[in-house]
Parts: structure tokens; C-alpha cells; sequence
């Protein structure tokens, strides 16, 4: 599997774990996309649960895949390699609920935080848990 990663210039080192897009910085660094065979395998699992009561509600359960596990381990071997990587905030949430606060502070897993929601420019100081 590909895993590359890059340097902005604050010297924060970055990689894409799963966006099938590049992320665009506010350095203008670009930190390239998965293929999408990388981005299919690295998808979570999602089970939905519908609202009895004829609204069309529904409560989406979002669970890591062995796939998705296996690649956070890696992750977390290389940590002093890389200082974020940067997930869906889907695979952040899931990982939150299944390992708690204190493990996620303690990963490199995070969002991007746009500075420009329009341009979708993302901020090389900040990043989301």
C-alpha cells in the first residue's frame, strides 16, 4: 500500500490515510490522494437503524473494519514518523467511540479544518479530533 508523507512548511509532517482527493493547503503544499482501490478498502462500516415511527429517521452506526484497524496500527507504529493523518471524520468519530479520548489525543488520527470552506484550502496549524 502507498503511504506518503509529506512535509508543510511549519515543518508538520502530514499523510493522507483514506480521501480518494488531495488536500490543498494554505501554504499551497498538496497532499496527494489515495487511489481508489486504497480509499474502497479503507472504508468504514456503516449499519443504519431506522426510526419505527414512519419519520424516515435513521441512526447510522459507524464501526472500523479489520482493514481500517490494521491500517491505524500501522499508523501508530511509524507515529514518530509522521505528525498527522489525516481521516474522515467518520473513522475519527468511530474511533472516539470504540477507543476513547485519551487514545485519539495520543494518535496522529485527525480532520483537516478548512480555512476557506469555498476553495476547500486547509489550515496548516490546525486539525479537528
Amino acid at each position: 500500500m502507498h503511504r506518503q508523507i509529506i512535509s508543510l512548511t511549519n515543518g508538520k509532517r502530514v499523510a493522507n490515510f483514506s480521501s480518494p482527493h488531495a488536500f490543498t493547503f494554505e501554504d499551497g503544499t498538496v497532499l496527494g490522494a489515495v487511489s481508489d482501490d486504497i480509499a474502497q478498502h479503507l472504508k468504514t462500516t456503516i449499519v443504519e437503524i431506522l426510526h419505527e415511527d414512519g419519520s424516515g429517521d435513521i441512526e447510522l452506526k459507524i464501526t472500523l473494519s479489520d482493514s481500517v484497524k490494521q491500517e491505524l496500527g500501522y499508523w501508530m507504529d511509524y507515529r514518530a514518523d509522521v505528525d498527522v493523518v489525516f481521516c474522515p471524520l467518520m473513522i475519527v468519530s468511530a474511533i472516539k467511540e470504540e477507543y476513547g479520548m485519551e487514545y485519539l489525543k495520543k494518535s496522529p488520527f485527525r480532520t483537516t479544518r478548512l480555512v476557506d470552506r469555498v476553495t476547500k484550502v486547509n489550515s496548516i496549524e490546525k486539525q479537528c479530533l
